[in-house]
């Protein structure tokens, strides 16, 4: 609860631990590494990131173990919080990083 204090107070001291967490694996935010995979993956459907960004996550993701069937909840449970768009956008990307073909239609032929 410190931390979540000192953050919340824009402590510069917490701001720098938190950005110097490991990407993955074992971190001092008491989730398993799976949990903290899977919230990472929501957090860059939440901002609308790059394809990159969302192979590396779920390629995270599955390293800690989650099924893609995990990692397709993910979409479903953010829906409702960052919205359609978002989710519409991140999917083709998610389905691309766990070898997922949609065969969608090309957009602009």
């Amino acid at each position: 609860k410190n931390l979540l204090r000192k953050l919340a107070l824009n402590d510069e001291g917490a701001i720098g631990s938190v950005f110097a967490l490991p990407a993955s694996g074992a971190d001092p935010s008491g989730v398993d590494a799976k949990t903290y995979a899977l919230v990472r993956l929501a957090g860059l459907i939440a901002i609308g990131s790059s394809s990159a960004s969302y192979q590396w996550s779920v390629a995270s993701s599955v390293a800690a173990g989650a099924t893609d069937d995990e990692i397709i909840g993910v979409l479903t449970a953010v829906a409702p919080i960052v919205g359609l768009a978002r989710v519409n956008s991140a999917a083709p990307e998610v389905a691309l990083a766990i070898g997922c073909d949609l065969d969608l239609p090309h957009r602009f032929e």
